[in-house]
């Protein structure tokens, strides 16, 4: 069975946010070798949809994809934003006249869960990625005492590189990998273009600065000249920048406390562009600051908003509205 989700905003009017695919065409169900077609409620009509976007797309080819996509929102009945992650393409969104903002979608990260915690240094650095090419592993080569973390596969195979690396054999939970982070002195991300790069945010949340090579799509903007080291994609550029930063030591909390401001401003900012629309459907007038805090100032985060598709069947009009409630 194959379902998208989405996090609620608001429910009168209906105001959803999702992460860049087409979740409003139901569910596909797999059973033995047929496939279903399942709609989503009759009662699930969004007014607005909040479009966030999992890569870069700061080219006119991809922009050009995301006008259409705009249009066929509108044509079902939806108005579209899309919220992009880096200044590059916030400039192209605008040049192409599609409604949206610049809002880097790593301020729904939870600080609860990445937190600055005592732990033993185990590790020079720490990567978090998937295994291939566009992660560039090898990039850590010549980091001594290496930690990497993926969704599944034996690192030893995939980069030989990096036999000397510890990696996850199997999937690590949230809190478990908090605690890797923090058993880190850096956090490495090496790819050349990418989305926001969650990775690199909880990093900072767990009070570890960053080795970084340039990059495009938006994980920079959380970066300062405290928290991060942007070198050249060279092992060792890249071995040499841990070792610098393990030598400094930046104040874990110092770090932390820099990226939540970060996170904390964008997060009111969002609740204002959403606030203004509820005012603009409805003329009820919402506090951001009040907004913010529901949403995002919980141990649980603004997943507690977070629905599944087939999680819709569940509910009807009434009982969605008095659960999703601002």
């Amino acid at each position: 069975m194959l379902f998208h989700g989405f996090y609620i905003l608001s429910t009168r009017p209906l105001i959803v946010s999702f992460l860049g695919s087409y979740p409003f065409f139901g569910g596909v169900i797999y059973e033995k070798n047929k496939v279903t077609y399942q709609p989503l409620p009759k009662w699930f009509r969004p007014k607005h949809v909040l479009e966030h976007i999992p890569g870069w797309c700061a080219t006119p080819k991809q922009m050009l994809l995301r006008k259409i996509k705009a249009t066929l929102h509108g044509i079902e009945g939806r108005t579209h934003h899309l919220m992009v992650n880096a200044s590059d393409e916030e400039e192209l969104r605008k040049r192409f006249l599609i409604r949206g903002a610049h809002f880097n979608q790593n301020f729904y990260i939870n600080e609860y869960l990445y937190r600055v915690i005592e732990q033993p240094k185990l590790y020079d650095a720490i990567y978090t990625a998937q295994l291939n090419e566009s992660k560039r592993l090898g990039l850590a080569k010549n980091v001594e005492k290496l930690m990497v973390v993926s969704y599944g596969g034996d690192l030893h195979k995939f980069c030989p590189e990096l036999k000397h690396a510890d990696f996850n054999k199997d999937f690590l939970a949230r809190t478990e990998l908090a605690k890797k982070y923090n058993q880190s002195y850096v956090g490495l991300i090496l790819s050349a273009i990418e989305g926001a790069n969650l990775a690199s945010s909880e990093y900072l949340l767990c009070g570890i600065p960053v080795v970084s090579t340039p990059s495009k799509g938006g994980r920079d903007e959380f970066f300062t000249p405290e928290n991060s080291v942007i070198v050249a994609p060279d092992s060792e550029k890249v071995a040499e920048a841990v070792q610098t930063l393990k030598q400094l030591a930046p104040d874990p909390n110092k770090i932390r406390e820099q990226t939540l401001k970060k996170m904390n401003d964008w997060r009111l900012a969002y609740c204002t562009y959403i606030a203004n629309l509820i005012e603009q459907e409805s003329g009820i007038k919402v506090e951001p600051n009040a907004m913010s805090k529901k949403y995002f100032a919980a141990p649980n985060g603004i997943q507690s908003r977070y629905i599944k598709s087939d999680e819709l069947y569940k509910y009807n009009f009434k009982d969605f509205h008095e659960y999703f409630s601002i």
